[in-house]
């Protein structure tokens, strides 16, 4: 008789026995749903501690390795299938290989036994994100130039179209991992852009005439006022059924000359389950942010522009941090991930409900933990520091550039040295990085001096391999997804002294003295290193 999941995790010590039946509980309300489910719900385990867990349960191989598709059993038996019961086919030799996320699908495995049952059936154990991104790159591949035609036929029909045509855009947006969808009238023409990567890649034109209308269902979706072309907010959901995502769309227009200007923001609502270890933080980096966390009071930054993972990274965060023994209030301008076992609150300006508003009031629901969407005006950087300094443990963000200009941005905010030295406890700095496509990336060898010296900053060694982007049927022109290069600094007592004494310059002289102290460059040469990025990449991030 196999060993319960829960038991299986209690042994390992991932859970405790309070947490478990806090989700048994739950599960008497909700029978339907798997314990695991449940348990990352809550976010007390992660996708990978389930995988690890179900494979010590099943004695299955738990899978890590790359994934790469086996076309000719897609073919054979149909991707539907696999999609429908989270399976994907691996290809590995001659040997039929699936990578399982649930283990209860009994007749699915059996089947799959049955079918190959001559050649024989290798099973894995996959984490379920793992297996689900995977499979959403191979209905990108079989379905990005359907969905397309399908696009500019429905535009060719004209205006009556318009509603089902924004669907399909927002589809080939999901499939195409795009954040955001940009409707830019122009005058002569619409034109539609995806941000793919953090990069703007143009996807389509409309007719100036369509804008109007466009605007119209868009306004009706999220119950704003279709007669009003000015400066409006909303949001809306968006299910897409094939692929069975569900996203939050915010939606942003400004008046331009030329009509409203829209942006629909699209928010993945699994983006509340990635642990922090599947962010892309080295491992350096990510010992440091551990360390950081477990100080159970203080301030903790995570600075970059916008757009560098500021807010994936403290959600990521939070769900490490949770516990049905802890009290975690968060102030966001807007909600845009919304978890379990925290209040959630968001910035209402008409009914004066600030930054600085909220945390006050905070302090009186007698918290553990409080999020701060962002430290933007003096108010906001006081109430922190203030309520840093009851002994809660207090997060938010900054838009600087590296983990000094932090202090110094606090600093322009009128918050005293010593109370910054007092409070502080670490900032992480981060940026997004495109990583290179596995299936087209090019090597070659570089020779130092042949580089430019804004190039030959990123080696790590004097002939060092190299990889370009190529581009294929998989990825945007030699890129496939995004990983973070981070610079982390935790406020010792020697920086905190100079902090204290208002010395921020000798704290750069400090760190150039530390091996161990790595800066975003140092991480940037790690991933070139790698073959994860590209020097072409680096230089475009960092300069």
């Amino acid at each position: 008789m196999l060993a319960k999941i829960g038991e299986i995790l209690i042994e390992e010590r991932q859970i405790t026995q309070d947490q478990l039946d806090h989700c048994l509980e739950y599960k008497k309300t909700n029978p339907k749903i798997r314990i695991g489910s449940i348990l990352k719900h809550h976010n007390f385990i992660n996708d990978y501690d389930l995988a690890d867990c179900l494979s010590k349960q099943i004695k299955w191989k738990r899978f890590k390795d790359e994934y790469i598709p086996d076309y000719s059993v897609i073919e054979e038996i149909g991707l539907d299938y696999f999609c429908a019961h989270q399976i994907f086919p691996l290809k590995n030799g001659g040997t039929p290989s699936f990578v399982v996320s649930f283990i209860d699908d009994v007749e699915v495995t059996d089947f799959l036994k049955n079918y190959f049952g001559n050649k024989g059936v290798n099973f894995y154990i996959g984490a379920e994100s793992d297996v689900r991104n995977a499979l959403d790159v191979i209905i990108l591949d079989q379905n990005r130039q359907k969905l397309l035609s399908e696009i500019e036929s429905l535009k060719s029909e004209g205006m009556d179209s318009l509603a089902s045509w924004l669907n399909g855009i927002i589809n080939l947006a999901i499939i195409t991992r795009s954040t955001d969808i940009h409707i830019e009238p122009t005058g002569k023409t619409t034109d539609i852009r995806f941000r793919i990567d953090g990069l703007l890649t143009p996807i389509s034109c409309l007719k100036p005439e369509y804008i109007p209308k466009l605007a119209n269902i868009i306004l009706t979706k999220c119950k704003g006022n279709p007669c009003d072309y000015g400066i409006q907010d909303g949001r809306f959901d968006h299910e897409f059924i094939e692929m069975a995502k569900k996203v939050d769309v915010r939606f942003s227009q400004v008046p331009t000359i030329h009509g409203p200007s829209i942006v629909l923001r699209l928010l993945d609502k699994a983006r509340a389950s990635i642990p922090l270890e599947s962010l892309g933080y080295s491992e350096h980096n990510q010992k440091l942010i551990d360390q950081a966390i477990i100080v159970p009071h203080g301030l903790i930054l995570v600075t970059g522009p916008t757009g560098s993972g500021k807010s994936t990274t403290l959600s990521a965060v939070l769900n490490q941090i949770k516990s049905i023994s802890k009290k975690i209030l968060t102030i966001e301008d807007p909600v845009e991930i919304t978890h379990s076992l925290m209040s959630q609150v968001e910035v209402e300006q008409s009914q004066n409900l600030t930054f600085g508003m909220a945390i006050r009031a905070f302090l009186r629901q007698d918290p553990n933990v409080i999020l701060i969407g962002e430290i933007r005006d003096r108010e906001t950087a006081e109430e922190s520091m203030r309520a840093a300094n009851t002994g809660l443990q207090i997060f938010s963000t900054l838009h600087t550039n590296d983990p000094i200009s932090a202090i110094l941005r606090l600093k322009d905010l009128g918050v005293d040295a010593v109370n910054i030295s007092s409070c502080l406890v670490a900032v992480v700095s981060q940026r997004l990085v495109r990583k290179l496509c596995p299936f087209c990336k090019n090597s070659f060898v570089s020779i130092q001096y042949m580089l430019e010296p804004y190039e030959e900053k990123y080696l790590m060694q004097e002939n060092q391999m190299l990889y370009k982007a190529h581009g294929c049927e998989h990825c945007h022109n030699g890129y496939l997804g995004r990983t973070v290069v981070a610079e982390v600094l935790l406020i010792d007592s020697e920086i905190k002294e100079l902090i204290g004494r208002n010395t921020l310059g000798e704290i750069y002289t400090l760190l150039r003295k530390r091996e161990t102290y790595k800066s975003m460059i140092d991480d940037m040469k790690l991933l070139i290193l790698k073959g994860e990025t590209s020097i072409e990449e680096a230089i475009r991030v960092l300069g």
